[in-house]
């Protein structure tokens, strides 16, 4: 962070089943319909029925708690027998300051707003200003993903709901989709980690540039300094919106606290 002058960051913790050495295995003389199957049958395995552990997340912020701002990874479709327990979790993580909540519609294959009416709502009755981040994901033959029509319901139902559509840009046809359908919506926010670089472009002309938050998704799936890049490399974008990007946006997202 020091390196790329990143002065503060939000944080969360990653899954640590070794999916990604897990994939490498497979070997490269099965052919494309059983990788396939293969690669489904191994991602079932690797993805936890019960909550992460945030210990993590907690250790680096108290080096430093001044710049960090600490989201709990939610799985809402856990086993019912566990059920309460995972709230409780999830209730001692806020009292222990955590100001976010981030869901993959991917790895827990989300239905949104169906599977987390009860997350939004224990969210909503704790604290109105905890910040909600949807690991954002177009439906393609391997996830359901979640439409921008999903979220578009989620921000109509929970008007009060801050929420960040995460990797807003991440082909540019979902970029387009997600401009065009959620421009609207003053409770939306949008996430440039592991986006294409002209999709972010799209996104400052269709919503504007005061709602888009700099991420990087580092070090899991990117490096800081190819998302930094992005940023500075868009044409014709002046300096001023650049830094709303890279900081203002989202430090005045983060600012709205009780």
């Amino acid at each position: 962070m020091d390196h790329y002058n990143v002065e503060k960051a939000i944080i969360t913790t990653i899954n640590r089943t070794k999916y990604h050495e897990k994939q490498r295995e497979i070997s490269t003389t099965i052919n494309e319909k059983d990788q396939a199957t293969k690669f489904m049958a191994d991602f079932k395995k690797l993805v936890s029925n019960h909550q992460l552990d945030h210990t993590d997340v907690k250790d680096i912020a108290n080096k430093a708690p001044d710049r960090f701002y600490k989201f709990f990874w939610f799985n809402p479709k856990m086993d019912p027998d566990t059920e309460e327990d995972d709230y409780k979790i999830l209730e001692n993580h806020f009292k222990e300051g955590f100001c976010g909540v981030k869901i993959h519609s991917g790895f827990h294959a989300i239905e949104v707003p169906k599977d987390i009416q009860k997350l939004i709502s224990f969210m909503q009755n704790y604290d109105k200003n905890i910040i909600f981040y949807i690991h954002s994901l177009p439906k393609t033959s391997f996830f359901g993903g979640v439409t921008t029509r999903d979220i578009a319901k989620l921000a109509e139902q929970y008007p009060d709901l801050r929420i960040i559509v995460g990797h807003a840009a991440n082909t540019m046809s979902y970029a387009v989709d997600v401009g065009m359908t959620l421009r609207s919506y003053d409770n939306i926010y949008f996430e440039t980690s592991c986006s294409v670089s002209f999709g972010i472009y799209n996104l400052i002309k269709t919503i504007g540039h005061k709602k888009i938050l700099f991420g990087s998704d580092s070090p899991t799936a990117s490096t800081l300094q190819i998302e930094i890049d992005k940023i500075l490399s868009l044409p014709r974008i002046s300096h001023e919106i650049k830094q709303d990007i890279f900081y203002n946006n989202v430090d005045n997202l983060l600012k709205v606290r009780t």
